[in-house]
């Protein structure tokens, strides 16, 4: 089954490498990992991270080891990194913040590891006139977050021969479209849209959440445990691997990997559009200019706060209190990765990482602010007591 891309987006065009069209950005970041890295192979990530990114490397077979992280961004501190047995590192643009990417790609090089960037947060971010995604071996975005389309992915590729190859495993692994899903996807974003419009971001969050359709986060012991065995276990013979693992590449993404029909591949491509007009880059901006002149603004910010990033993160001494001082007003906080990943899966699926105290710290005080609502939160976060560190 093909999936072929609905037009040429903006995005491929920008970042200057060939681009396959994906359901979900996990499901680039599993082919980008199964195209790259040999099978028991170590990849460094941050576990300062979305667990759907874990997931992706342990379904590709790679044994996850958690990277020290930078207090500055919650990215990887390059300069601490033991590389010993590394043989991939997948950089996460958290937030749309890419950290010390050159540093981090000129040591990949030089030693030889397969660099893979995370850029579902980084939609249009880019480092001296450079676009991310170019930076490594393989660059992963979503369609869903920064342009808030009702899904899809691009996974750009520096080899055009493997790019090809990978095509062919991606249209393997695609299921049936989702025909009567298709269209509560493209209408969900604008729904959003007027939802935010109208002021009822709060009310409809909180029913939400009463209704269960937002569930906070819980370890789940045998979750864990579930997911080591499967890692652990050899596919049977004829099994596609991936599909052992839809339990959890699933989460929050219920078909990550059906192909889509024209209707969604159409929505999507017109929500790319409106993103890349010259009007929304300015609101864009316009937020990152109040939000990074912030005492609570995190250290990295500064370096990008030219940038239209999907979310400017705080670092504040309370956050639940600003959680729901700015749900009163309307907006909502997404984006949290509490617990640290290594916490939350370590050590039966994943390598824990040097420096936890950090990664804690991160996601205990960081808050991620939308710079489309800086204006409307600005009554909360000028406010806000910075976290600080000890």
């Amino acid at each position: 089954m093909a999936e072929d891309a609905p037009v040429t987006l903006p995005t491929e065009r920008r970042i200057g490498r060939h681009c396959l069209y994906v359901p979900s950005a996990r499901l680039g970041l599993y082919l980008a990992f199964t195209g790259l890295v040999p099978r028991g192979s170590h990849v460094l990530m941050s576990p300062v991270n979305c667990e759907t990114v874990l997931f992706a490397a342990v379904a590709a077979g790679l044994r996850p080891v958690m990277a020290p992280v930078s207090p500055a961004d919650g990215t990887i501190d390059v300069g601490a990194v033991n590389w010993d047995g590394v043989g991939a590192v997948l950089a996460t643009h958290l937030y749309g913040l890419p950290g010390d990417i050159e540093r981090l790609a000129a040591e990949c090089e030089r030693r030889g590891v397969v660099l893979v960037e995370d850029c579902a947060h980084a939609f249009q971010t880019e480092v001296g006139g450079r676009h991310v995604g170019t930076f490594g071996d393989a660059g992963v975005f979503s369609l869903a977050k920064h342009p808030r389309a009702g899904g899809g992915g691009l996974l750009a590729l520096a080899d055009d021969a493997l790019a090809d190859r990978l095509a062919k495993v991606r249209d393997e692994l695609l299921t049936a479209p989702a025909t009567g899903r298709e269209l509560p996807a493209v209408l969900a974003p604008v729904v959003r849209d007027a939802v935010f419009a109208l002021r009822l971001s709060g009310p409809a969050w909180r029913a939400a959440r009463a209704l269960r359709i937002e569930v906070p986060h819980e370890h789940d012991e045998s979750r864990v445990r579930d997911l080591a065995e499967a890692a652990a276990a050899a596919p049977a013979a004829g099994e596609n691997d991936l599909a052992r693992f839809d339990r959890w590449m699933s989460v929050g993404g219920h078909g990550y990997r059906a192909a889509h029909g024209g209707l969604l591949r159409g929505s999507v491509a017109r929500r790319v559009r409106m993103i890349d007009s010259a009007g929304a880059r300015r609101r864009r901006l316009d937020g990152m200019r109040l939000l990074s002149g912030l005492p609570t603004v995190a250290e990295g910010v500064a370096r990008f706060a030219d940038q239209p990033l999907f979310r400017v993160p705080l670092l504040v001494a309370d956050r639940d209190a600003a959680r729901e001082a700015l749900e009163r007003r309307g907006v909502i906080t997404t984006c949290l990765y509490t617990p640290p990943l290594d916490d939350d899966f370590g050590p039966a699926v994943a390598d824990p990482g040097p420096t936890p105290d950090i990664a804690r710290w991160w996601t205990r005080h960081a808050l991620p602010v939308d710079p489309l609502q800086a204006r409307r939160a600005l009554p909360v976060l000028r406010g806000l007591v910075p976290a600080v560190r000890r």
